[in-house]
């Protein structure tokens, strides 16, 4: 449902409690294996090829870059 996605702006700096948001984990997931998961869906449904916000895509992208080099596992 609508009241589950997060509003407002992106932040000028991504942080690791937005990036974790924006691919809609939670906490005591493990990672890795969820990580790719949850970018893999969330970029088939908003990919610039399918009509989506190039920006929005970049920031999707981004938001896995960042957890993906932490190494840490989401507590």
């Amino acid at each position: 449902a609508a009241d589950q996605w997060v509003t407002g702006d992106f932040k000028a700096k991504l942080d690791r409690k937005e990036a974790i948001a924006m691919l809609w984990l939670k906490d005591g997931m493990t990672l890795r294996n969820t990580l790719k998961d949850a970018h893999h869906h969330i970029m088939l449904a908003n990919h610039p090829d399918c009509g989506c916000s190039p920006y929005i895509a970049s920031k999707i992208n981004e938001a896995k870059e960042l957890l993906d080099k932490t190494e840490i596992t989401l507590v």
